[in-house]
């Protein structure tokens, strides 16, 4: 196999939902120095994220992401709705969503929990705990992979 090959199938298929353009490159730059060589679709409100969802449930996308990061405070339409309409997708349900929010609001950890988020990460201020989101994202792939290799085969 070609290095670039290896290189297209290692790479990691991100959904990322989020309204801030300096929380999305802080995202980027977490999954990057974590190591994890990614292809983003940005979304950067509700509202888009559903009609995207849409179209990848309907085929006319082709991109189905490995994982999705997902802010709670979003424009038009909130995170919990996008949430919502990842569970209920018929491509989406199986995919790990890890909520990115800034809230610390234990209902709000509880709601999402309720929803089917995978994992809950908090912004932080500090910058370096911020790149900690890319362990969180790496070890979500890894404890996911072979539920959605079980879901595949069906």
């Amino acid at each position: 196999m070609k290095e670039s090959e290896e290189n297209a199938s290692d790479r990691v298929h991100v959904l990322l939902v989020e309204d801030s353009e300096a929380d999305e490159l802080l995202m980027r730059a977490a999954l990057k120095l974590d190591g994890l060589n990614c292809d983003f679709l940005v979304s950067e409100d509700g509202e888009k994220a559903i009609e995207l969802i849409d179209r990848l449930d309907h085929g006319t996308e082709d991109r189905r992401p490995n994982v999705v990061l997902l802010d709670l405070n979003l424009p038009k339409k909130s995170g919990v709705k996008v949430l919502e309409f990842i569970r209920q997708s018929r491509k989406f349900a199986d995919i790990p969503v890890i909520v990115v929010s800034s809230s610390d609001s234990p209902r709000d950890q509880a709601q999402v929990s309720r929803l089917g988020a995978t994992r809950y990460f908090q912004k932080p201020l500090d910058l370096m705990e911020f790149m900690k989101l890319g362990p969180v994202v790496r070890e979500t792939l890894c404890s996911w992979a072979p539920m959605m290799q079980e879901t595949a085969g069906r």
